[in-house]
């Protein structure tokens, strides 16, 4: 046994260096305090995976890691243990899970905690711990136990798609019951239905890959060798045999609409390991095609899903109409909702009306409502703000300002949020820019103003956007734009960003809104996005039109996602200059 320099902070803490093998722990002294009754936080690790821990008594929980069948790959490895003659059980609590985290975002290691229920706790002076825990971190970095900074983890996409995020105690109790549903419908035999709401930045996401990971684990936990923390929030599902056993054997299914997204995920998840557990990650399309039906169907932004045959062509209809004849034989208009549906015993969704930016996409009225009773549906909504600094009261102004009918009655700053107006693009443009250099993941995004001329040309002959003589690209790529070196001197669009956070957002409004006799209009010469303009295929059939009224709606719609996608603050410029002046009543200029 050794014990490893440590470094001092305001916590005065210590760590130390053991081997994880029987002989090593053996030799832990009992008349040690630290070691023998006092709470400390501990990663057993190999070249390849770690567990992270909390104990109060570090020789028998050391003891209990030797026996369980679980920890087998990290016999012989390393054990590092924090120690801190400060710590209470809640300090020691939120170490553990703040490491869990960041050891899953750093990548160093592939980390084999279950998802048994991670918290965000408050407790007595946390902030003060808080500090301590990074400098925890730093030091582990020089131990080499961990690789990238928290500033690096925090802009990862590994750590913001993260399975093992922290919940609030309003997501945990969404999650809560979330899974008593699932455990009902299992139960009696019966299906399920249950959608998660919520304005941007609530965290909708960061709950359904939660659930996933969880329920992946409680399908391949083995209840003769894995343990589970006392604190676990969820250690009757994993422990009592009655819950336990109804989670086994399911087939689990992830639909993912967007293509952005969804290769990205996949590779968490890859990363973050699921055993052996029956879950795939399917696109709508991929998901109607299987022959198996699934126990549980988890949709991420399920207010992406399509109405059968939208703007599909080629392949991709022939595809619908294949799997529309498979499983309805009918000739009726489906949605890629109406395929999971029928295909699933246990749904939870993700769903934003707010969050809707086309015809084609599915709506609660038409879509959604006729599976409640069938399903037993029940809905839950989140309202505490995860993203932007700026809070709640931030959402709620951008969603008053851009309204024709609600409007604020003077302006509002946010004091941990910047929010900025210009009137000069190349400012506009370097500013976001600096913020990049500054803080990483500062981008410019964009309504879909401008045709996207670089997809047909090349990347290298041509532009998309003009504005005061500069000379723009739209995103190079749909799969990870934000992780591409080119987007810093790109433009995203709705279709690029959404469900991806920035820093610091750009946004771009052009001229396809504008503001004529002091209300917004929808100016549809300078409109670039032909497909959102169709009529869906349920249109069709019933001989609908879409009015002016519903276009401006969605145009509003898409500017109030993208001004809702920044973390630290948003920078505006707006090409039209009525527009600029009626948003200088409620942003400070630059």
């Amino acid at each position: 046994m050794s014990e490893a320099n440590f470094s001092k902070s305001k916590k005065t803490f210590e760590i130390k260096d053991y081997s994880f093998n029987q002989t090593a722990i053996n030799s832990l002294a009992t008349d040690n305090r630290l070691e023998n009754n006092w709470p400390v936080v501990y990663q057993i690790y190999n070249n390849r995976e770690i567990y992270i821990g909390e104990t109060t008594n570090l020789k028998t929980r050391m003891n209990q890691h030797l026996e369980s069948k679980s920890k087998a790959s990290l016999r012989q490895g390393s054990v590092k243990v924090v120690f801190d003659k400060t710590f209470n059980k809640s300090a020691a609590l939120d170490l553990e899970s703040y490491l869990i985290q960041y050891f899953s975002g750093d990548g160093k290691y592939k980390v084999l905690n279950k998802n048994d229920g991670m918290c965000d706790r408050d407790y007595y002076n946390r902030e003060s711990y808080r500090e301590t825990f990074e400098e925890i971190w730093n030091r582990l970095r020089d131990l080499k136990i961990a690789d990238k900074t928290i500033a690096e983890i925090n802009n990862s996409e590994l750590f913001k798609f993260s399975p093992y995020k922290n919940l609030n105690f309003e997501q945990l109790n969404v999650v809560t019951k979330i899974l008593f549903n699932i455990d009902e419908a299992i139960a009696n035999n019966r299906k399920s239905l249950s959608i998660i709401g919520g304005d941007a930045g609530t965290g909708k996401t960061i709950v359904i890959m939660y659930l996933a990971k969880l329920l992946a684990d409680l399908q391949t936990f083995d209840n003769a060798n894995d343990d589970i923390d006392d604190e676990s929030n969820f250690g009757i599902f994993f422990e009592k045999e009655l819950f336990n056993r109804r989670f086994k054997n399911k087939k689990i299914a992830l639909v993912i609409p967007q293509t952005s997204l969804r290769g990205r995920i996949n590779s968490i998840f890859k990363k973050a390991g699921l055993g052996d557990a029956d879950f795939h990650i399917f696109s709508p399309i991929a998901f109607g095609e299987q022959n198996d039906d699934y126990d549980i169907t988890l949709i991420d932004e399920a207010h992406l899903l399509k109405i059968s045959g939208y703007n599909q062509q080629g392949k991709t209809l022939a595809k619908a109409k294949a799997i529309n004849k498979k499983l309805f034989n009918d000739n009726n208009v489906h949605s890629e909702l109406d395929w999971i549906m029928a295909k699933s015993k246990n749904v939870v969704m993700v769903f934003s009306d707010k969050q809707r930016v086309r015809p084609g996409n599915i709506n609660e009225k038409d879509d959604i409502h006729k599976y409640m009773q069938p399903f037993n549906g029940r809905s839950y909504y989140l309202f505490d703000q995860m993203r932007s600094k700026g809070g709640k009261g931030y959402i709620e102004y951008i969603n008053y300002i851009f309204s024709n009918s609600l409007h604020p009655s003077q302006k509002e700053t946010f004091p941990n949020f910047e929010v900025k107006l210009f009137t000069n693009f190349k400012d506009f443009k370097q500013a976001i820019a600096d913020k990049d250099s500054q803080y990483g993941l500062s981008r410019m995004i964009a309504g879909f103003a401008w045709k996207w001329n670089t997809k047909k040309k090349g990347y290298n002959n041509a532009y998309d956007i003009e504005i005061e003589g500069e000379k723009l690209k739209w995103n190079s790529t749909l799969d990870n734009w934000l992780g591409s070196e080119r987007s810093r001197n790109e433009v995203g669009s709705i279709y690029t960003i959404q469900g991806d956070d920035l820093n610091y957002a750009g946004v771009i409004i052009g001229n396809d809104l504008i503001r004529r006799k002091g209300r917004f209009v929808f100016n549809k010469k300078s409109y670039a996005d032909i497909g959102a303009i169709k009529r869906n295929s349920r249109q069709v059939a019933n001989s609908e039109t879409i009015s002016e009224e519903d276009l401006l709606n969605q145009v509003l719609q898409i500017y109030r996602v993208l001004l809702s996608r920044a973390i630290k603050g948003v920078y505006i410029y707006a090409c039209d200059e009525e527009l600029r002046n009626y948003l200088s009543k409620y942003f400070d200029q630059a």
